[in-house]
């Protein structure tokens, strides 16, 4: 009976915790969601702030970059792919930390991110996982896969081998 009540007493307390986490999860997630859909995917680059906090930082490859660097490859993206648009595949949050996964696609009309407009569509997918503080993306870690992106917009020969997709 005193194991059946200190059991009792351990999970009432323990439940608010829970809640107020599965809570919070949700919150980050919908941010997350707001970042891929409204910012990036309609170009609303000015509500960078909305989602970021100021000491932000994003790591790509060996680099980093602060959020004013982000908002500025952002744009280069946006430049080179004036129709731009990002759908949310799929999302996992697990404490301060949630993962999207993502595809991107557009038509590489213009010049941009240090490539020339080729007129062809790209489609790809990819992966970032969002660290959260207070609310606000304070860090990202990022996966993408640029060298098929190169390929489907001309600038590279296409993928042969045992590898490649079927057509």
């Amino acid at each position: 009976m005193r194991k059946g009540l200190i059991s009792i007493l351990f999970l009432a307390l323990a439940l608010p915790g829970f809640a107020r986490s599965a809570s919070e999860q949700e919150r980050n997630k919908n941010v997350a969601r707001n970042f891929f859909e409204e910012v990036l995917s309609q170009g609303k680059l000015e509500k960078y702030a909305d989602s970021h906090a100021k000491d932000f930082v994003a790591h790509n490859g060996g680099r980093t970059a602060t959020v004013e660097e982000d908002m500025a490859y952002a744009r280069e993206e946006r430049e080179a792919l004036p129709d731009m648009s990002f759908r949310v595949n799929r999302m996992v949050a697990e404490r301060d930390l949630v993962v999207v996964h993502f595809t991107v696609s557009g038509t590489n009309t213009q010049a941009g991110m240090g490539f020339p407009a080729t007129g062809k569509k790209i489609e790809s997918d990819g992966m970032t996982i969002f660290r959260f503080k207070d609310g606000k993306i304070c860090e990202e870690w990022n996966v993408f896969d640029m060298l098929g992106v190169m390929r489907q917009a001309g600038l590279l020969p296409p993928e042969t081998g045992v590898l490649s997709p079927q057509k």
